[in-house]
């Protein structure tokens, strides 16, 4: 039942008309009898609106003799259409040159520390020089403070290097290369005489003959340049970063020292054959075009001559390469118990064979043998049958002029040619939408059709 407290009704009341119904039943048949067929026919309504609107929409577009204003006002953009326009690249940006000036500083900054390094290094280890040993404690840290100033141990209180705060179990130690106060864990060592050896390159090349084993085993012998561990040989303790400069540098130097093997001597040989092939490869081909094109510029002699100096070459890479292959069984210059080595140097050689052999393939396929006369011949046959089948075709096309009793000349042949030739810039032109170019290519047609005219009258 409906009750009135002040303002307030309660009871089964409708929510669209506020009409109290009694009970559950009532009010849902109410609902449904009344409101939800007027809320129907409202949707209906707006979805057959909806409808008509869409198709005079899809009519005005469909019909392509009413003017673009019909459809613009259901669109932002204007009618005219864009896809009709050259379309441009958008922006963009290279990051090259920056990439050029962050490089630049950077590799300065690494030249400038490796330098200095190498001067206090020098100034540590100068065997010219009264050097206090590792025993003599304070002389040698009075020496090694007199190069470099020590950072002084009561203003650090974590490491330079990983942070980690100082105590008493993690004691404080001075870089001897920059003065950097780091711990036990950061520091590295370098001897003496590896030292000298990182200062004087000339040492390293001069004492030292590597092989290609020991380039196999680059990264251990690199490796041992800086120690974990003190020795008793003269050592330095240096911070890590300091240690990966030198570290570095050393290995700069191993690469440019160490003398080339045999094996990169034949690898060398197979590239510069590869090369000399390629360069007479292109004269070789320019030769057989103009041979087959009709052109007494060369001839079959001048052919044979330079497939001769491809066939040089061709042996060359082939041979070198069967070298290898001898070396694989081999292994020259490498301990018979490293089996390890022995397999990676053999799987060099035979790779090395491998990609000769792909080259020469290549090489087989891509060029061609010298042609006999018969078959320069059919070439030159067939060339000027093509020829002949186009201007043909050229001179059915020029305006005034009946294709089919014009005699094909060889004072026609010029200016035919020719026409074709402008021919085609002037398709070239309307596809690029050069108007002022076709215009002007089109008079040059007019002007070449014409001086055709007078001579086939004459």
């Amino acid at each position: 039942m409906l009750q009135t407290i002040g303002d307030t009704r309660e009871g089964f009341l409708c929510p669209q008309c506020h009409q109290d119904m009694g009970n559950l039943e009532m009010l849902q048949v109410h609902f449904q009898n009344v409101h939800m067929k007027q809320s129907s026919t409202v949707v209906k309504g707006l979805f057959s609106f909806a409808k008509q609107k869409l198709k005079s929409v899809q009519n005005n577009f469909q019909n392509s003799n009413e003017p673009s204003k019909i459809y613009s006002q259901y669109f932002s953009f204007d009618s005219h259409d864009y896809h009709s326009k050259k379309q441009y690249m958008g922006f963009t940006r290279s990051h090259y040159t920056y990439f050029q000036i962050v490089r630049k500083d950077k590799l300065h900054e690494i030249y400038t520390k490796t330098q200095q390094l190498l001067l206090r290094l020098e100034l540590l280890t100068n065997i010219n020089e009264h050097i206090p040993p590792n025993g003599n404690t304070k002389e040698r840290r009075k020496y090694e403070q007199g190069i470099i100033p020590w950072m002084e141990d009561s203003v650090v209180s974590i490491c330079s290097s990983c942070s980690a705060s100082f105590g008493f179990s993690r004691r404080k130690h001075h870089c001897r290369l920059d003065g950097l106060v780091i711990c036990n864990q950061c520091s590295r060592f370098i001897l003496f005489s590896i030292a000298r050896r990182i200062v004087d390159s000339n040492t390293s090349s001069t004492n030292n003959s590597f092989t290609i084993q020991q380039l196999m085993n680059l990264k251990t012998i690199t490796s041992s340049t800086i120690i974990n561990n003190a020795s008793n040989e003269d050592h330095l303790r240096i911070c890590m970063s300091c240690a990966r400069c030198l570290q570095n540098y050393y290995r700069q130097i191993f690469f440019k020292n160490i003398p080339k093997d045999e094996i990169f001597h034949y690898y060398e040989n197979i590239i510069q054959a590869k090369k000399e092939y390629t360069q007479v490869q292109l004269t070789y081909v320019a030769i057989i075009d103009s041979i087959l094109s009709g052109n007494t510029k060369y001839q079959i002699k001048d052919a044979q001559q330079v497939y001769r100096q491809l066939s040089v070459s061709y042996e060359k890479i082939d041979s070198t390469s069967k070298k290898l292959v001898a070396f694989a069984d081999k292994c020259p210059n490498i301990d018979e118990n490293d089996i390890s080595s022995k397999a990676r140097y053999a799987t060099l050689c035979r790779n090395i064979r491998m990609y000769a052999v792909q080259v020469l393939q290549n090489f087989s396929l891509s060029t061609r043998r010298v042609p006999t006369e018969d078959e320069i011949k059919q070439a030159r046959d067939a060339k000027q049958r093509s020829d002949n089948e186009l201007m043909e075709k050229v001179i059915l096309s020029i305006p005034g002029i009946n294709g089919k009793t014009l005699e094909l000349s060889e004072e026609l042949k010029p200016f035919i040619q020719q026409y074709y030739q402008v021919l085609q810039y002037m398709q070239q032109a309307k596809l690029a939408g050069r108007d002022d170019e076709v215009k002007l290519l089109e008079s040059n047609l007019e002007e070449l059709a014409q001086a055709m005219r007078v001579a086939h009258q004459n």
